[in-house]
């Protein structure tokens, strides 16, 4: 072999060694890492999603129903109570007036007198459902509202649930799936953030319902006094 060759075969021998010298030397410091955590994600996913929305939907609509009853059980009540009274105006008229005056008057100012009474009667309680059914408009416009978001979410969690009973639990990772669930959580949220701005109208208008009958029975017994006064006209007139 001649020194050229032998100078070669050295320096490839050199060469090979700190190649793997170099190779070991970073196996060493390399790191393996091995994923060993369970596989929750799917069992995450039918925790949390679809059925878990349908709840808060659930609850939603418990929330708005109540709302809505529990005003306008109060309006109802306030309406009652004051067409209970109005409706005995006639007779608690009569019972605190002078008794002289209504036994010395004619017999024709007397039905007069009567009928001016249940006309103020009929006129009250004709204002109060009147404007009793405007307030329940009120209520029921606000319902209304809540029921077209409710309904939309429902919608869209039923799309979700027709899905699920096809496909199963990894659908529910699809982005149209995604879509739908933010979508009907948009809806439900809408609803909830509408029922506290609602609830203090609701409190606004039974305060408003309340002054309303008021105003209604003052002017009721105004009008009975005028009554009365019209009552000894008229007998003074016939006599």
């Amino acid at each position: 072999m001649s020194v050229n060759q032998c100078s070669s075969f050295i320096i490839y021998i050199v060469s090979c060694v700190a190649l793997s010298r170099g190779y070991f030397s970073l196996m060493t410091h390399a790191s393996i890492y091995v994923d060993v955590a369970p596989e929750v994600e799917n069992l995450e996913v039918e925790k949390r999603y679809t059925p878990e929305l349908l709840d808060e939907l659930q609850s939603a609509k418990a929330d708005a129903l109540l709302l809505y009853t529990e005003y306008t059980a109060q309006a109802s009540t306030d309406l009652k109570t004051f067409i209970r009274n109005i409706s005995r105006l006639t007779e608690d008229t009569v019972r605190g007036m002078n008794k002289t005056l209504l036994d010395s008057a004619p017999s024709t100012c007397r039905t007069e007198f009567e009928k001016h009474l249940k006309k103020i009667e009929y006129d009250a309680h004709r204002a109060a459902t009147f404007s009793a059914e405007n307030h329940h408009k009120f209520f029921l416009g606000h319902m209304i509202v809540f029921r077209m978001h409710l309904n939309k979410s429902e919608e869209y969690i039923r799309k979700c649930d027709t899905i699920i009973k096809t496909c199963g639990t990894p659908c529910e990772t699809t982005p149209r799936m995604v879509r739908w669930r933010r979508l009907a959580l948009a809806e439900i949220n809408r609803v909830r953030d509408d029922i506290q701005h609602s609830r203090q109208s609701y409190k606004d208008l039974l305060l408003h319902v309340h002054r309303k009958l008021n105003h209604f029975r003052r002017r009721a017994t105004s009008r009975s006094k005028e009554a009365i006064a019209s009552l000894e006209a008229c007998t003074r007139h016939r006599l």
